[in-house]
């Protein structure tokens, strides 16, 4: 970052205006941007259209800025609502029930001809906006606030946002070719954004797809010609319950936990770093796991998510939470079983053994019973390097995708408050000189 913006940045963190910039309603700014009430850059329009008889499209906003989605209601009758009205491409849509939860989102392609009801109030901007600007300044933490503060009442349903507050909300009002600018920069974010998205899905089916495979033996490793057997888990090791710590026992540094909750939101097929820690008191109250155990999650709040297993493959002395449970084996590849454990096939196995409603339990002489196919232990070791190779590039890109994620909200947070400036002075003349031309803030 250049000195002059670190500088800039220091200035305005102690409330001075930095030359050419000025203090406004909505904080320190350049100065040649407008602060306006939202009245002055967009309307409220309503598209009204009757009722449907058959199935139609309604829109709905999720909250925390995460855009729109869609919904078919098959039987319009079963809507109270007898007033929908018609969404258009580059509408600002609030949800005046959930605005305090920051739900509003400028309308896309995918959401033009969908219907709303009057809790969705539809605005369009005017000549002197770009839709594209606000669609990511209406995203930023201090409008939420705002949304939040014209929302009275208690909690939930109860805040309903005021239509005529919200039109008199203030926000910033670059020259439009800076507004422009913004947009394409922040949307060249988003495609890369996208398409590491796009990327990380494609390299997840193509593991899900080597798993379904190698795991089954429908595809061989090269040079494996050996029978599997099938097998009973019980039969591989012993089966055991981890045990729970006294809170008083956590430490900042000592001996390795996995716990529970870490193996499902942490850990995956093998753990590769510690987060937890106990005394040596509370190793007296854990259960000790060796390198090669497998460990389990012992509930979850599915079916469908109860025994998830992850290995243990370090020396280190190292213990097992409580709701954990831990196969202690020393003869397969503890990386192959790990993946074994995963697959399609023993998860519905695991699905049908589990036990309870709000949460869901699994116990060591369930998982007793599970069985597979079995590979001798060098074509273990053979599938667990193709799929853990799998899984750290699934893990790069990943890492990839966290690092644009905070380029681009470190870049919103400069450029949307004029900390850093977009505009050239290509730019600026041609403002000048051309001020009455119609300008056009196309889709970046």
């Amino acid at each position: 970052m250049k000195p002059e913006i670190k500088k800039r940045i220091e200035q305005i963190r102690k409330g001075e205006a930095p030359e050419g910039y000025k203090k406004t309603k909505v904080g320190i700014v350049p100065g040649e941007w407008d602060v306006k009430q939202l009245k002055h850059i967009l309307d409220q329009v309503q598209r009204k259209v009757p009722k449907p008889k058959d199935g139609y499209w309604r829109l709905g906003l999720r909250s925390h800025a995460k855009g729109t989605f869609h919904e078919f209601i098959d039987d319009p009758n079963s809507i109270a609502m007898e007033e929908l009205f018609s969404v258009a491409k580059n509408d600002l849509i609030v949800n005046i029930t959930f605005a305090w939860e920051h739900a509003i989102a400028l309308a896309n392609r995918d959401d033009e001809g969908k219907l709303v009801s009057h809790r969705f109030p539809t605005y369009v901007f005017n000549e002197k906006a770009c839709p594209y600007f606000y669609k990511y300044y209406v995203i930023q933490p201090h409008f939420k606030k705002m949304l939040s503060d014209i929302s009275p009442g208690g909690a939930g349903r109860n805040r309903v946002m005021s239509k005529s507050s919200f039109i008199k909300l203030f926000a910033v009002l670059p020259p439009l070719p800076e507004q422009e600018k913004i947009a394409e920069v922040l949307s060249t974010w988003d495609k890369a954004i996208e398409l590491k998205e796009q990327l990380i899905a494609e390299k997840k089916q193509q593991k899900k797809w080597l798993m379904q495979n190698l795991l089954t033996g429908k595809i061989r490793s090269p040079g494996f010609t050996d029978e599997w057997q099938e097998v009973q888990l019980g039969n591989l090791g012993k089966l055991a319950r981890g045990k729970g710590v006294s809170r008083s026992n956590i430490v900042e540094t000592g001996f390795p936990l996995i716990s529970y909750g870490e193996i499902y939101t942490t850990h995956n097929i093998v753990i590769r770093e510690y987060q937890t820690f106990i005394n040596s008191k509370g190793r007296e109250e854990c259960f000790r796991i060796y390198k090669g155990d497998i460990i389990f999650t012992g509930s979850g709040e599915s079916a469908n998510e109860i025994g998830k297993a992850v290995a243990f493959l370090f020396d280190d002395e190292a213990y097992a939470g409580g709701d954990t449970i831990v196969l202690t084996q020393t003869t397969n590849d503890s990386q192959f079983l790990a993946y074994m454990l995963n697959s399609d096939h023993v998860v519905k196995q695991l699905a049908s053994l589990g036990q309870g409603n709000s949460v869901v339990h699994i116990y060591p002489f369930q998982l007793d019973k599970i069985r597979f196919l079995l590979p001798p232990p060098p074509e273990q070791a053979a599938i667990a390097d193709i799929l853990s190779t799998a899984d750290r590039e699934i893990d790069l890109h990943e890492k990839q995708l966290e690092e644009l994620k905070k380029q681009k909200k470190a870049l919103m947070q400069l450029l949307l408050t004029g900390i850093v400036r977009v505009y050239t002075q290509e730019f600026a003349m041609r403002s000048k000189a051309a001020p009455s031309v119609e300008r056009k803030c196309e889709d970046p």
